[in-house]
Order: structure tokens, then sequence, then C-alpha cells
């Protein structure tokens, strides 16, 4: 006569998760002055805004692990995101087998809650990688109209300085649309 024995198995998992997401974009500056005062005029206007300039690249860390890079030269914009988690998770598995099948039967329930836990833990660093490309697109929405101002006022201010460099300014004139009369003679 065999006997049946109850197995309970406990298995857990813990990891930390990290995930990235980013977009690639480009402002478009005109070419109005030479690219060396272009450039400058670029990273005065976005140090304004609170980038930090290294180099050829200005640089401003947002909350929630967004960071917008503009390279001066070309006028390339990259934002990223990223979010980390540590994620803990257990589960429990029980079986009855009867005494010639207790070591098969435990592996196997030992298998199941091991495949169990990294499904679990793959949908949290899903969820993660969805709620990190959600504050990404958010921040792209607030970040496009403050760069287009950045752009206009670069632009702006190069025309002013192009015009003086042809003649005699008379007039400046800016509307609060952003467009700009200037009266240059020549």
């Amino acid at each position: 006569m065999s006997r049946a024995y109850r197995i309970n198995v406990k298995e857990s998992l813990s990891r930390h998760v990290q995930v990235d997401d980013g977009v690639c974009s480009s402002l478009e500056l005109l070419p109005i002055l030479e690219k060396a005062r272009m450039r400058e005029l670029l990273a005065a206007e976005l140090e304004g805004k609170g980038f930090k300039r290294e180099g050829n690249t200005s640089t401003r860390k947002e909350g929630d692990g967004i960071t917008v890079s503009v390279e001066l030269d070309t006028g390339e914009v990259s934002v990223t995101a990223e979010g980390h988690a540590d994620v803990n998770l257990e589960t429990e598995r029980t079986a009855v087998v009867d005494n010639t099948l207790a070591g098969d039967r435990e592996r196997h329930l030992r298998d199941a809650a091991r495949q169990s836990l990294e499904r679990e833990a793959k949908a949290e660093e899903e969820a993660l990688r969805r709620k990190v490309t959600e504050q990404l697109e958010a921040k792209l929405r607030d970040l496009k109209d403050e760069l287009d101002g950045v752009v206009n006022k670069v632009t702006g201010t190069a025309l002013k300085q192009r015009a003086a460099e042809l003649g005699q300014v008379e007039e400046i004139h800016e509307e609060a649309n952003g467009s700009i009369t200037i009266k240059v003679r020549v």
C-alpha cells in the first residue's frame, strides 16, 4: 500500500529592473550666421532655460529620470527616460502524491513556480516600461513648445545681428506672435 504525501514548495524571486526609452529629433535652425556664432546663441538661450553646457552639448535633467540633451553643432535633441524598480515576488505550490512520485513531482512544482515568477517579473518590467514611455511622451509635448521658443529666440537674435552687419538698423518691430520686422539702411 502506498502512502500519500503532501508537498509544499515555496519559491521567491528578487531582482532590480531598469528600463530606458528615448527619442531623437532635430532643431531647425536657419544658417543665418556662421556655425560657431549660431552655436553660441543656441547655448546661451538653452542656458537661460536651465541647461548645463559640457563642450558642444547642453544637458538638463528633469524629474522622473528624464534627461534632455542638445548637440549644439548639429541641433540634434535627444530625450531619454529611465525607470528603476525592485521586484520581490513569492509563490507557493502544493501537491499530493504517492511515495513513488514524490521526487519528480517536487521538481515539477519548483519548475512551475519559477516559471510563474519569471512571467510575473516580466509583466512588472513591462508595466514599468509603459510607465516610463508615458512619462517620456508627456514630457515631449511640453518640451516641443519650449524648444520651439528657443529656436525662435535664437533665430530672432541671429537676424538682428545679421541685419546690423548689413547696414544701419533703423527700426526693429517684434510682434507678440514672434514675427520680426527689421528696417536696415544699407
